[in-house]
């Protein structure tokens, strides 16, 4: 498997993909194009955006999508997406794939990840099998600012 950074090349594969992945099991999310257009392209705008592609044979089979933020301790990659296409789920590439980011990050001198995903979802097993705790100080939050 190769890492790379994601290109602007990459994001016609990035969104559709994104949207096969998930709006299948186990997620079944309600997914337009336009929507995932939307979100994957604000996301390369940011001046933090860092993406990273995962390739095997020459061919892409996962994205990771996130951004650099500060921390008083540092920096820390907040990681916003993370996928395996399909055809490549359990067969270890989304560990290996996890693998070589984190070696990258460390590069970098970005000693941590932060993420946040469902509980009880596969995902959550996966990131705790790859050396992620869930945080007993730390709480998800979110507020309808149209309600």
């Amino acid at each position: 498997m190769i890492l790379r950074q994601v290109t602007s090349k990459d994001f016609d594969w990035i969104v559709e993909n994104y949207i096969d992945v998930f709006s299948s099991e186990p997620w079944n999310d309600d997914l337009e194009v336009k929507q995932i257009e939307n979100y994957v392209k604000e996301l390369f705008e940011m001046n933090t955006f860092n993406g990273f592609i995962a390739e095997v044979d020459n061919n892409m089979i996962g994205a990771s999508l996130g951004y650099i933020k500060p921390w008083y301790q540092g920096k820390e990659y907040a990681l916003d997406t993370f996928f395996i296409s399909k055809k490549f789920h359990s067969k270890g590439f989304g560990s290996q794939f996890l693998s070589l980011i984190k070696k990258e990050l460390l590069k970098e001198n970005i000693p941590a990840i932060i993420l946040d995903t469902d509980r009880g979802m596969p995902a959550e097993t996966f990131y705790k099998n790859n050396g992620f705790k869930v945080s007993e100080e730390s709480i998800i939050m979110f507020c309808d600012v149209s309600k």
